[in-house]
């Protein structure tokens, strides 16, 4: 989950499952454009909601927004026909959220990784590490745990692009909801 905090404490509210709050959610990775916001300077340690301490990642929302807007201008020059729709809906909904930090909130993807949060807190170092490239393979990996393939040229989305680079909400419709091409 994507979540706003006014701290870089992990949440103390939760509904026995989820903290509450959340901004977004997405099924069984982390979206290329929640990816966009960090870099691997914001990797901590959290407390479990259900479970032992996992990695998560949590910076200021004002370096996520520019570090996420300098990424999707490079990206988007690349790909357009993926991130073109999705990258100005995706900054305004981000300059919306009037909470200091943002995090990714990433308890249950630790579960769902073989070596559990020794692996995955590699995995996330790995892929933000390579977003800056564009042509590595670590950032195609990125991609495909975003359930985003490309052959190198071009860029293919496994579901609707809105909801494979953004994830979604429970509350009302996100704004990229059906945006860009996909199945």
């Amino acid at each position: 989950m994507l979540l706003a905090l006014d701290s870089t404490d992990p949440p103390a509210e939760h509904d026995g499952m989820y903290p509450r709050g959340a901004l977004l959610a997405a099924n069984a990775s982390v979206p290329i454009l929640w990816l966009s916001l960090f870099d691997a300077d914001g990797l901590v340690t959290w407390p479990g909601i259900h479970g032992p301490a996992f990695t998560a990642v949590v910076q200021p929302r004002s370096e996520c927004i520019g570090r996420s807007r300098a990424r999707l201008g490079q990206w988007n020059r690349r790909w357009p026909e993926v991130f073109g729709d999705m990258s100005g809906l995706w900054l305004s909904y981000l300059s919306a959220v009037e909470r200091v930090y943002l995090a990714v909130w990433a308890e249950e993807l630790t579960w769902m990784v073989d070596g559990g949060d020794e692996t995955w807190a590699a995995e996330l170092r790995a892929y933000l590490s390579c977003l800056d490239d564009p042509a590595s393979a670590g950032f195609r990996e990125a991609l495909a745990q975003s359930s985003l393939y490309t052959d190198g040229t071009r860029l293919e989305a496994a579901d609707t692009v809105g909801l494979v680079t953004a994830g979604y909400t429970w509350d009302r419709p996100a704004p990229w909801e059906g945006a860009g091409p996909g199945s």
